[in-house]
């Protein structure tokens, strides 16, 4: 019996043995070569990167994106990049709070640095970006502003713009010139304008009231003009109120566009595309949005009566103004976050490779980049393209940061629901400042130290 087993084993390690030697030199080698010369190509295991995007997945930045990373994949056939978009703001924030809650957070997302990014980032979940660009070399390659917008107020930095913009009061031509009007300098011509506006029969102001942000801003306007940021820097942690001068004169602003039916009629249920097609057919004076819109107002779709026939002012001046003509909402978006548990040396190839691609392929969209980057007059863009580009080039280097990317989520939420409140009439200007004020109390301490 003994022997038996003895002469399987010798059998069976026979049998091994020439499985070895005939994997090693009898079948393919390591190039995949066969013996009779034929080649089999090597399997590449793909890995798929998510970006959850916030912007739009047809969006100028993330169609760019997405060309450069499919030219990527040609030299690196294991890397995927594919993205994934929701409906308006709100809904994609609330979503991709979810995700990092189930522990699903994307390779890649769209964020501000808000108070929400900022917790992340004492988690250790984000790739420190300024760190990484100046790894890369590419730091100063950047508009300062647009890399000092992707900033938290400490300067650590955790996002990368791919957008850049200025923010300005698009507003049509030939109606002004109708009704004896000139692009207002300061807001109580502003008020002026509004209301000739109105009482011509034209909506004064087209807005986007769903989205939230774009009555923030108006919220925000005299506030900046009379302190900078040190105003929100300041209430978002209780070291100030909305009952202070600056705070008042935002607030009562808001309240006065809104209650003499300076915005169009439903306003709060109008969404992003809504407001921008209401100012584009003739229907609003003014429109207040970011220069990414600039290819829109250059369309050939557009109706004779508008084509050529929009312009743009600055924010308007006050009295007590701290900030500059050329200061304003100055931008590069949302910026892009990446996780730091899926941050391989493969996305790390790629982003350096982004980075080489994108200033040219972007704005030759008819887009700004954020980095210093611009087109001459021989590219051929429309004329509005290059009174933009040189608006960019004349604007200050003190930018208003938006306020939804500095207060504390809750209390964030709440002021854009009741903004549109206070601008119907819901609450007066006083309850609306007392209503904040409690809020920021509340939840301030729970985000700021």
């Amino acid at each position: 019996m003994k022997r038996c087993v003895k002469r399987l084993t010798v059998a069976l390690s026979l049998v091994v043995l020439m499985a070895l030697v005939s994997a090693c030199g009898g079948g393919n080698n390591n190039n995949g070569a066969a013996e009779n010369g034929s080649a089999t190509p090597a399997k590449t295991d793909k890995k798929t990167y998510k970006w959850f995007v916030a912007r739009g997945v047809e969006s100028p930045p993330a169609v760019t994106v997405k060309e450069i990373a499919d030219e990527f994949s040609q030299t690196h056939p294991e890397f995927e990049l594919v993205l994934e978009g929701t409906g308006d703001r709100p809904s994609y924030l609330q979503k991709l709070r979810t995700l990092i809650a189930s522990n699903e957070m994307p390779a890649m997302f769209d964020t501000d640095p808000d108070a929400y990014a900022s917790k992340l980032v004492q988690q250790g979940k984000l790739v420190d970006m300024k760190k990484l660009l100046q790894e890369l070399g590419k730091y100063e390659d950047f508009r300062p502003v647009a890399l000092q917008y992707q900033q938290f107020a400490d300067g650590t930095m955790y996002t990368f713009p791919i957008e850049y913009g200025i923010e300005v009061f698009w507003y049509n031509i030939q109606m002004f010139k109708d009704l004896g009007l000139e692009p207002p300098k300061t807001f109580d011509e502003f008020i002026k304008v509004a209301e000739t506006l109105k009482q011509g029969g034209i909506t004064p102001i087209a807005v986007d009231g769903k989205d939230k942000w774009p009555v923030l801003r108006y919220l925000a306007y005299k506030p900046f003009r009379l302190t900078g940021n040190d105003f929100i820097e300041n209430v978002k942690q209780g070291k100030a109120s909305f009952k202070d001068p600056a705070g008042m004169a935002g607030i009562n602003f808001v309240h006065e566009l809104g209650t003499k039916g300076y915005f169009q009629q439903g306003f709060t249920a109008t969404d992003y595309t809504a407001a921008r097609d209401l100012f584009l057919a003739g229907k609003a004076g003014i429109y207040y949005m970011g220069s990414w819109e600039t290819m829109n107002f250059a369309n050939d779709k557009l109706s004779a009566e508008m084509k050529d026939n929009i312009g743009f002012f600055r924010l308007p001046m006050m009295e007590g103004a701290k900030t500059a003509e050329n200061d304003y909402f100055i931008n590069s978006g949302i910026g892009v976050a990446f996780n730091q548990e899926t941050f391989d040396d493969t996305m790390k190839e790629f982003v350096k490779f982004l980075l080489e691609k994108y200033p040219e392929a972007y704005t030759k969209k008819g887009q700004f980049s954020p980095f210093k980057y611009s087109l001459d007059q021989a590219e051929g863009m429309p004329e509005i393209f290059y009174n933009i580009q040189d608006e960019i080039a004349k604007s200050g280097s003190v930018f208003a940061v938006p306020w939804d990317t500095r207060l504390d989520p809750a209390t964030n939420e709440l002021l854009g629901n009741e903004l549109n409140a206070l601008s119907l009439g819901a609450h007066t200007p006083d309850e609306f400042a007392e209503l904040m004020d409690q809020a920021i109390q509340e939840n301030a301490p729970k985000y700021f130290k």
